[in-house]
């Protein structure tokens, strides 16, 4: 889940020492979830529409529900569907990412990194699996590692129109288990959500996510909302006038660069947050490698005072399943 990091500084009460390894089990969580999604891939490829796609069908409810998904990496105008940072998009594709990143913040440090997969089953439907491993090192409690919670989110799509899709997900955040250091709750938290993509023409786009995060035990409720700015440009033989090119199933082409404005507030509604705000900035670049690998790398800062961090990296990689 991409829950605010801020979280993590009030979870960490329980120290132990960590030789800064990546566990053996995480490192085959990953290697799991990757050769499963190969496996599914292959098995999917015949069902999944690459070729010519079919017409948007708005909010047409009966539409679309035992349609084969489509491998989409444009907008049915040509528009480039970029994923964001945190904010989840309102569109599904077979996609796994692998994410690092680090943080300085009052008092502590943190890093972390992320597997997740995204897998559409129908037109409308999709599933996302997300897992972190992660690594604290506080001046009150010492350096701590364990896994975060398990995140498995079914997602709907809601509405789907040439330039706008909505969509509706339900985060289901489960325990995995390993909560002595403190980073992984030992409680299940629900996170209903709708997401938005919108093409604001010329190659500008948004992704905005917003809802509200249950746990299903403690009493800390939130409100979060994200929403991120993202402008490509294209590289070569990819420019302006030959948008029309590309189809709703086309693949992304090496060489296109998109920037990405991202901000993230949570508004605590309950619990020892209740009344507070926080809120982060991310500003950074994706770039296309090939046609199925993305690399992207941002920079974390604040945009609210009531939190203590003081900056941050992030960066990984998104690999697009043919």
């Amino acid at each position: 889940m991409k829950c605010n990091l801020v979280k993590t500084c009030e979870r960490t009460t329980h120290a132990r020492t960590s030789d800064r390894r990546i566990r053996p089990t995480f490192a085959c969580t990953v290697l799991l979830i990757v050769l499963t999604a190969c496996a599914l891939s292959e098995a999917a490829r015949d069902e999944e529409l690459h070729t010519e796609s079919p017409p948007a069908f708005g909010f047409d409810w009966p539409e679309g529900w035992h349609d084969r998904p489509v491998h989409c990496h444009f907008s049915l105008r040509g528009t480039p569907m970029v994923h964001s940072f945190r904010t989840e998009p309102a569109f599904t594709r077979r996609d796994f990412l692998l994410d690092y990143s680090t943080r300085s913040e009052t008092g502590r440090s943190e890093q972390e990194i992320g597997a997740e997969v995204e897998w559409p089953i129908s037109r409308r439907l999709g599933l996302i699996f997300e897992i972190p491993y992660v690594f604290v090192d506080s001046d009150d409690g010492g350096p701590i590692d364990s896994f975060g919670n398990l995140t498995v989110s079914p997602r709907l799509l809601l509405a789907e129109y040439e330039r706008f899709l909505l969509a509706f997900g339900l985060e289901v955040e489960t325990t995995t288990g390993d909560t002595d250091g403190g980073i992984a709750e030992d409680e299940v938290a629900l996170a209903p959500s709708f997401s938005a993509w919108i093409d604001l023409g010329d190659w500008w786009t948004v992704n905005a996510q917003s809802g509200l995060e249950y746990p299903a035990e403690s009493s800390d409720a939130e409100f979060f909302f994200r929403s991120a700015l993202i402008h490509t440009f294209g590289s070569g033989d990819i420019g302006a006038g030959d948008h029309a090119h590309h189809d709703h199933a086309g693949e992304l082409s090496p060489g296109l660069i998109s920037v990405i404005l991202e901000a993230d507030l949570a508004v605590g509604l309950s619990g020892a947050e209740d009344g507070d705000w926080f809120a982060e900035g991310i500003a950074g670049v994706l770039v296309g490698l090939w046609d199925n690998a993305d690399m992207r790398v941002g920079y974390q800062f604040p945009l609210s005072r009531s939190q203590d961090l003081n900056n941050g990296v992030t960066g990984g990689l998104l690999w697009h399943f043919k």
